[in-house]
């Protein structure tokens, strides 16, 4: 007599679903990607939130879950920018790196990296200083990367004159003139109105600094 076949299973498609915690954070990451593509491409003024939620392929509601205006959406932005920014600029300031090597080389280095940031989502930069003196929480996003960069020259400093490797300067004040000549500098060579070629720029602003800085 045969022996019964024993009955097949069909097998059972596994669903593998996605956490809410992750998927909730896929969105909101989905929409700061809309606001940033539209804030660089239209400004402030001229995106609406519909736009950034058709943008980020969601609702206006599921939006607004997220972000109770388009204010706040820009300061979370303008947080990852300010974060970008200020860590492109303090890693070339870190004292480990200037330990060997010529000074100069090192001077130039953190001259490209602060018109370097420069370039890291202009269109946002630009909003930036537009409503900087507009909105208190605009002002103090940029002064946040200024207070990190300027608080990372002054240790650089202090750490080079220990080493007898800087000439006596006041670093408080060294480190706001640098910094603000720097900045300005770079954002007349990112924004086209320095007038006069890139690397001859920066191959002043090195000669400046380091005049400034070092007996050498």
């Amino acid at each position: 007599m045969p022996r019964a076949s024993a009955p097949r299973l069909k097998p059972v498609r596994r669903v593998v679903r996605t956490p809410q915690q992750e998927r909730s954070r896929q969105t909101r990451d989905r929409i700061v990607a809309a606001a940033i593509a539209g804030f660089e491409e239209q400004g402030y003024d001229d995106t609406t939130t519909a736009a950034i939620a058709q943008r980020a392929g969601i609702g206006v509601g599921t939006l607004y879950a997220y972000f109770p205006d388009k204010r706040k959406l820009m300061l979370e932005v303008l947080d990852g920018t300010v974060r970008t920014m200020s860590d492109m600029v303090v890693e070339a300031l870190a004292p480990e790196r200037w330990r060997t090597g010529e000074p100069r080389q090192h001077v130039r280095f953190a001259i490209e990296a602060v018109v370097g940031s420069r370039l890291i989502s202009p269109g946002i930069q630009r909003i930036l200083w537009e409503r900087h003196l507009k909105d208190p929480e605009f002002r103090d996003a940029n002064m946040a990367i200024e207070g990190r960069v300027r608080a990372a020259l002054e240790a650089l400093f202090a750490a080079l004159a220990a080493k007898g490797r800087l000439r006596a300067v006041d670093a408080h004040a060294a480190a706001f003139v640098v910094h603000v000549s720097v900045e300005w500098i770079a954002s007349r060579l990112v924004l086209g109105e320095a007038g006069v070629a890139h690397g001859a720029a920066v191959d002043a602003a090195t000669d400046m600094v380091t005049r400034y800085l070092f007996d050498d």
